[in-house]
């Protein structure tokens, strides 16, 4: 055994060096899993790292604002402050009467009649200078936006010493997502087809409206579906003067739906409504359901030039239409209400005539059909308009321009009444 004793010995080292010899010359296919692994991994955390790069460039450049716009920091919300100051100089042949805001913007309801003794008048005025703000805040439910907005148009104020003017509401309200709730222009009015004009007031016929309101827009690759819900109110002339123009009996909201069509040849919206005229008294218990329309587009021509045109139709337009023709014609005698068939609309054509310079010339005519049997002939029939201007914008956020506008008014009897204005129009944009 102890002859065997140093071979076995030199067999054993000899198998180790062996062993050793392999582990050097030829690395074992462990040792080549685990380098793969290293270098998987490796790669691994360099896409990753290239990743998280990508992330943070796109999330950096879907903050960045938009003109006028600033991200406050830390809330992922961008703030937008704007508006503009805006003089307006107004020359009238006729006056509306002392200090009436018809005498700064066209309201063609007082347009004095030829029988009424008025005399020229100028005026100076500030009160469209307009500021908002408005918040635009990316959640999982889509964009949250807040927009308030108002003007100088308010109650009260005088043109004594400080000419002072009280701010008022125009605009308050917020989106998120298709919803929006709050104070908006209403659905029933397109306003992206309002003429350009200089006078705030604008065409005779047009929809002008904004009250409070719930309203759903679902888009579609054509255009979009609107449906809201809005503010009521019931405006209506009696034969009885102890009745009240406005009672405060409504009950439903107005509801408003429209479509807009982006087509080849335009931008095309067609509103419809239905609404009650409400009436209670401990006399009278009266109410009924009104409809109406409106077709409103505006149609690129020539170069930058368009052509804005709207159609209204219904016994339920009222209020909802500058010519503010009363809705409802109610005879205390019968306690019987009595809806008003309206209709009118504009046709306004805007052409450049180079990049600063430009005209717009509008025409617009609106009728009502009333029963003078119950409200008699001193009640308004038609009105109609002109507006005609030349705007010259030196700079993008400035507009220096003159304009003029013609009112017409008649009443039933025959009776009517006219207006020249002439206004200087200067505008300065935030930016």
């Amino acid at each position: 055994m102890e002859k065997l004793g140093a071979p076995m010995k030199r067999l054993g080292m000899l198998f180790l060096f062996t062993i050793l010899a392999s582990f050097l010359l030829y690395p074992p296919v462990l040792a080549d899993t685990l380098d793969d692994m290293r270098r998987q991994i490796d790669t691994l955390q360099d896409q990753v790292q290239q990743l998280e790069k990508s992330k943070t460039n796109a999330a950096d450049q879907a903050k960045t604002p938009k003109k006028g716009s600033v991200m406050l920091s830390g809330i992922n919300t961008e703030l937008t402050i704007g508006g503009y100051a805006k003089l307006d100089v107004v020359y009238s042949d006729v006056s509306a009467g002392a200090d009436s805001d018809a005498n700064l913007f066209f309201y063609p309801r007082a347009i004095p009649l030829d029988t009424d003794s008025t005399s020229s008048i100028t005026r100076f005025t500030a009160k469209q200078s307009r500021l908002f703000v408005e918040t635009r805040t990316p959640t999982s439910w889509g964009d949250l936006k807040v927009h308030i907005e108002g003007d100088f148009y308010g109650q009260g104020g005088n043109q004594k010493i400080s000419n002072s003017s009280t701010f008022r509401l125009r605009h308050a309200y917020g989106e998120l997502g298709n919803l929006m709730a709050g104070q908006n222009w209403s659905t029933f009015m397109n306003a992206g087809a309002l003429p350009e004009t200089i006078d705030f007031g604008g065409p005779a016929a047009s929809i002008f409206i904004r009250q409070a309101q719930v309203r759903w827009t679902q888009p579609f690759g054509w255009g979009s579906i609107q449906m809201a819900a809005e503010n009521p109110e019931t405006w209506l002339i009696s034969n009885d003067a102890t009745i009240s123009a406005t009672p405060d009996n409504d009950r439903y909201p107005d509801v408003i739906a429209r479509l807009n069509l982006n087509t080849g040849v335009g931008k095309f919206s067609l509103a419809g409504m239905g609404r009650e005229y409400r009436i209670e008294s401990q006399t009278i218990d009266e109410s009924e359901f009104a409809y109406a329309a409106s077709v409103a587009g505006v149609l690129p021509t020539f170069g930058k030039d368009d052509l804005k045109i709207l159609f209204n139709y219904g016994n339920g337009l009222g209020r909802y239409m500058v010519t503010n023709f009363e809705g409802a014609q109610l005879d205390a005698n019968t306690g019987e209400m009595e809806l008003v068939d309206q209709w009118g609309g504009y046709a306004a054509y805007r052409h450049f005539w180079s990049d600063k310079w430009r005209t717009t010339v509008a025409y617009s005519y609106g009728e009502a059909d009333n029963n003078v049997e119950i409200v008699g002939g001193a009640v308004n029939k038609k009105f109609q308009s002109v507006h005609g201007n030349l705007i010259w914008s030196p700079v993008p956020a400035v507009n220096l321009g003159f304009e003029y506008i013609w009112g017409y008014r008649e009443l039933e009897n025959g009776q009517d009444g006219e207006l020249n204005r002439m206004q200087f129009g200067v505008q300065y944009n935030f930016f």
